[in-house]
């Protein structure tokens, strides 16, 4: 699983060894959520980032050999592959706990729980990500459709897919795989 880690305000991520089931542990490192978010994404932006990406703050890249090392299954196709869990069936999709939801791949906070509503679609759905920066939005016109598809902007893992039908006040829904997440057990600031 994963393990929340403060480390005197400067960020990164180091994977330990092993856990009890023989995959790697992810640490996280600094996780300071916001305590408001100044500005809120609406679809306007989503689609602006989508044609003009933030730059990330830093990368993580690596082999296909060297994920599937360190994902299940699940979380390879998901989150190299671009695929989908089937509705409902996912670990965080009526999930209630306080703290962040960081990338499975790499361990940036990407979600925070305070943003996370019941949209009733079957996968976990959030308003905002923790910071502009953290995801990446990307045209996706597979399977003869028009999507916006949401990125890890770090390690570029496909976490899910944007839509205009969330709640008020911003109208946006981040609908969110599960196994492209962990959540971060930490209290989170209010």
């Amino acid at each position: 699983g994963v393990v929340g880690v403060r480390n005197g305000g400067t960020s990164g991520y180091s994977r330990r060894p092993e856990t009890s089931r023989g995959q790697p542990r992810l640490v996280i490192h600094a996780i300071n959520p916001p305590s408001h978010y100044p500005t809120m994404q609406t679809w306007n932006d989503v689609i602006r980032l989508a044609n003009h990406p933030t730059p990330s703050p830093r990368r993580v890249e690596k082999t296909p050999e060297e994920w599937r090392t360190l994902l299940t299954p699940e979380q390879f196709h998901v989150t190299r592959e671009h695929g989908t869990e089937r509705a409902f069936t996912g670990e965080y999709c009526e999930a209630h706990e306080a703290g962040l939801y960081a990338c499975v791949c790499c361990g940036t906070p990407l979600y925070d729980s305070r943003t996370k509503f019941e949209s009733g679609t079957g996968w976990p759905s959030f308003t905002q990500p923790v910071d502009e920066s953290a995801i990446r939005y990307h045209k996706d016109t597979s399977y003869g459709m028009t999507r916006v598809e949401v990125l890890c902007n770090v390690c570029d893992a496909h976490q899910g897919h944007a839509f205009p039908d969330g709640p008020a006040p911003t109208g946006l829904r981040l609908c969110i795989n599960s196994a492209s997440v962990k959540l971060v057990s930490e209290k989170v600031a209010s």
